[in-house]
C-alpha cells in the first residue's frame, strides 16, 4: 500500500512540472507575437519639426548702415536788438509761424519820439548847411581823390552837423523798426517763458527759438573704408525711433576723417513735411551701395558651416519629406540674404532656414513654412 502511494505522488509531481513548462512556453510565444506599446514607440521614426522658406531669383543689395542725429535745416535764437516793454507777444511753445509773421512787439512810443527828435535835428542841420553853401556860392571847389563830391562840400556837411544828423535819423528809424520782431523764415517756435504785456526785456535776451523742421539734416558716422562707396545724391533709407520709414539723400561728405575713430561724416538731407523727425532724435540710416544678381536668392540663415569651413544648405524633397544637404559657396551675401549659383538649387526650391542645425543627409522631417505663423507644407505624395 505504501508503494502504491509513492507511485501516485511521483505521477502528480511529473504532471505539475509538465503544466508549468507548457504555460511558460505559451507566455513566451504570446510576447513574441504581440510586442508591448513601449517597444512599438521605440521602433517608430522620430521626425523633427523644421522651418523652411522658398528660394527665389531676386537680387540682393549691399548696404552701409549707421545711426545719425537729426538737426533742423536752420534754427535761430530770438533775441531783440533793443530793450523795451512788451506790448504783445505771439511767441508760444510749439506754434507754427510763417516767414514775416509778427512774433513780438515792444511799446513804440519812446522810439517814435526818438525818430521825431532826430528828424528835427536833421532839418536844422540841413538848413545850416544850405546857408553855408549859399555863402560859398561862386567860390572854387576842390574835388576829392575819389572824383565824387568835392572836398569842400563834404567839409561843410560835417561842420554844419548835417552828416551826423543824417546818421542819427537813420539810427532812430532803425531802432523803431526793431520794436517789431518778425519771423525770418517759416518754422515752429520753442520757448521756456511766456512774455506778458508790460514785461521789460533787455536787448540781447533770448525769448525763444525758431526752428525750420520742414527739411532736416542728419549726420552719420561711416567707417573710412566705406566712404569711397558713397557719393553725393545717393538715396538713404531712414527709420525713425517709432519705426516710420522716410527717404533722404546724401547732401555732402565731410572731407576730413576722424583720426581717433577712423570714421567720416556723411550729411543727409530729408524732407520732413510730416514732422515725423524732430531735432535731437537718433535715426537709423541705410545707404544702398551695390546690387548683386544671381541664380537663386535664399535667406542667410539657410547657410550652415561644417567642419573644415565648408558651407551647405538643406533642400526638402517633397515626395518623402526628407532633406538633402547640398554643399554651396555663396556668391554674395548681406545680413539677410545670400546668392547661390548651384546646379542643384533653383528658384522655387524649399530650403531649411531654422531648427536645422542638427539635421543629417536624407533625414525625415516635419516641415513647416516660415511665415508670420508656421504652416504645414504639402505632405509626401501617396
Amino acid at each position: 500500500m505504501a508503494k502504491l502511494s509513492s507511485v501516485f505522488h511521483q505521477v502528480a509531481l511529473l504532471s505539475l512540472c509538465l503544466g508549468l513548462s507548457l504555460s511558460a512556453c505559451q507566455s513566451n510565444a504570446d510576447e513574441t507575437q504581440n510586442p508591448s506599446a513601449e517597444e512599438e514607440q521605440e521602433s517608430a521614426e522620430v521626425r523633427p519639426e523644421v522651418l523652411f522658406a522658398v528660394a527665389d531669383d531676386e537680387p540682393i543689395y549691399q548696404y552701409i548702415e549707421s545711426q545719425g542725429v537729426v538737426e533742423a535745416n536752420q534754427s535761430v535764437e530770438l533775441k531783440p536788438k533793443i530793450s523795451g516793454y512788451v506790448e504783445r507777444s505771439n511767441i508760444t511753445e510749439g506754434k507754427r509761424v510763417q516767414q514775416g509773421e509778427e512774433l513780438l512787439v515792444f511799446d513804440q512810443r519812446e522810439y517814435a519820439m526818438a525818430v521825431d527828435q532826430a528828424q528835427n535835428a536833421y532839418e536844422e542841420a540841413k538848413q545850416n548847411y544850405e546857408i553855408e553853401m549859399g555863402m560859398r556860392a561862386g567860390q572854387d571847389t576842390v574835388t576829392d581823390a575819389s572824383g565824387g563830391r568835392d572836398a569842400g562840400t563834404q567839409m561843410v556837411r560835417i561842420t554844419t552837423g548835417l552828416a551826423q544828423a543824417e546818421l542819427d535819423l537813420k539810427q532812430a528809424q532803425l531802432d523803431l523798426s526793431y520794436t517789431e520782431l518778425k519771423a525770418p523764415f517759416s518754422g515752429v517756435l520753442s520757448t521756456q517763458k511766456r512774455l506778458a504785456p508790460g514785461t521789460y526785456v533787455a536787448a540781447g535776451t533770448t525769448v525763444g527759438e525758431l526752428v525750420d523742421d520742414r527739411t532736416v539734416r542728419l549726420r552719420f558716422d561711416v567707417l573710412e573704408s566705406e566712404l569711397g562707396n558713397i557719393n553725393r545724391g545717393m538715396d538713404v533709407q531712414l527709420t525713425a525711433p517709432g519705426g516710420q520709414q522716410l527717404q533722404g539723400q546724401v547732401e555732402a561728405i565731410q572731407p576730413v576723417v576722424n583720426t581717433e575713430t577712423k570714421t567720416g561724416t556723411v550729411i543727409v538731407r530729408a524732407d520732413n513735411s510730416g514732422q515725423q523727425l524732430r531735432p535731437g532724435m537718433t535715426v537709423e540710416g541705410r545707404i544702398q551701395i551695390m546690387q548683386q544678381d544671381g541664380k537663386v536668392r535664399v535667406p542667410r540663415s539657410a547657410i550652415l558651416s561644417r567642419d573644415g569651413g565648408r558651407t551647405l544648405l538643406f533642400k526638402l524633397n517633397s515626395e518623402n519629406n526628407q532633406v538633402e544637404w547640398v554643399y554651396v559657396e555663396p556668391a554674395a551675401q548681406n545680413s539677410e540674404w545670400a546668392i547661390v549659383n548651384h546646379e542643384e538649387i533653383a528658384p522655387g526650391d524649399t530650403i531649411a532656414v531654422d531648427r536645422h542645425f542638427a539635421l543629417s543627409h536624407l533625414q525625415g522631417v516635419e516641415p513647416r513654412l516660415q511665415l508670420g505663423k508656421p504652416e504645414s507644407l504639402p505632405g509626401p505624395e501617396e
